[in-house]
């Protein structure tokens, strides 16, 4: 068998197959799901200013990314999606959400919606990651 080894720039088609293949695996061994949501937040014009990405599989929420612009911090709005999050998670059944923060980023936000800390992972560079989790 003749095969090369390559590293490409990006995301590829490549990658794209590799997923396919890996999300097929897990569904012939659990409940894999995978059902993806996007909760957005648009202003007047239908311009984006936040909102969040998630998934349910095997019963918990796992939110990929969240963005609120900076203007609209604090005013509510980051709550207003999570909670969104958290109806669809009982809507799909799901018991819990998971989600991922660098310390420069919101962990006391997630806190504060009642989020634990359940790992931490520190880089070289001095930053550390955080993985919460809640109840739904």
């Amino acid at each position: 068998m003749d095969l090369t080894l390559s590293l490409e720039e990006g995301l590829t088609d490549g990658l794209e197959e590799i997923d396919r293949r890996l999300v097929a695996f897990n569904r012939e061994r659990s409940g894999w799901s995978s059902r993806y949501f996007t909760v957005e937040l648009r202003n007047s014009a239908g311009a984006i200013k936040g909102g969040a990405g998630a998934r349910n599989n095997l019963g918990v929420i796992e939110v990929s990314v969240l963005w609120l612009d900076e203007d609209l911090r604090g005013a509510g709005w980051g709550r207003s999606i999570i909670d969104r999050i958290a109806e669809e998670g009982r809507k799909l059944g799901a018991a819990k959400i998971l989600l991922d923060t660098y310390d420069f980023q919101a962990r006391a936000f997630y806190e504060a919606l009642g989020f634990c800390v359940f790992g931490t992972l520190d880089y070289p560079t001095g930053n550390s990651r955080y993985y919460l989790s809640r109840d739904i």
